[in-house]
């Protein structure tokens, strides 16, 4: 039996001046360029993964954070802090999300590598450990950076928190 098909050919659409391809959509990604990344899928960037044990260093301040173990061919945002949401099962929270190798905290014995992971704002005793998770970008904060003192740390985690949650509503 023969099926029968027709195909369309459909002209590549441009935006920006450029075409919009999955090359220039992981391109944006990598440049930490989340939000036209997002113009571009029609929805945020995600990633998807089960959440992993950490160093667990964000508990300690305060600031408790879903690691996700992702797949390495994913498209992962350049090193920041992300304003976004963290979905679990049926559960969507606001997030604020780092990407990065927690340059604050410095691995002995050699650097860490990239770690995704996502606080779901103004969320109490989560445990999601082992939980398949989804992490979506939606804007971008700010670089990634080391700072004197844990109290500068903190003063921004707490700016970033707030501007997450503002962006997210």
């Amino acid at each position: 039996s023969r099926t029968e098909f027709e195909t369309e050919e459909v002209p590549l659409v441009e935006a920006d001046g450029g075409v919009i391809s999955s090359t220039r959509i992981r391109q944006l990604v990598r440049e930490g360029h989340v939000v036209q990344a997002s113009e571009f899928l029609t929805r945020p960037h995600q990633l998807v993964g089960e959440v992993v044990h950490g160093e667990k260093r964000g508990r300690e301040i305060g600031y408790p954070t879903a690691n996700l173990g992702y797949d390495a061919k994913a498209t992962v945002p350049r090193d920041g802090i992300y304003a976004g949401w963290l979905t679990v099962d049926t559960y969507r929270w606001q997030a604020a999300i780092s990407v990065g190798r927690n340059p604050h905290f410095p691995k002995e014995g050699g650097e860490r590598s990239v770690q995704v992971e996502a606080y779901a704002i103004d969320q109490d005793g989560l445990d999601l450990y082992g939980e398949m998770a989804r992490i979506e970008f939606g804007f971008r904060l700010r670089d990634t950076v080391a700072f004197a003192s844990l109290d500068q740390l903190l003063t921004q985690m707490r700016i970033d928190v707030d501007e997450a949650r503002r962006l997210t509503e």
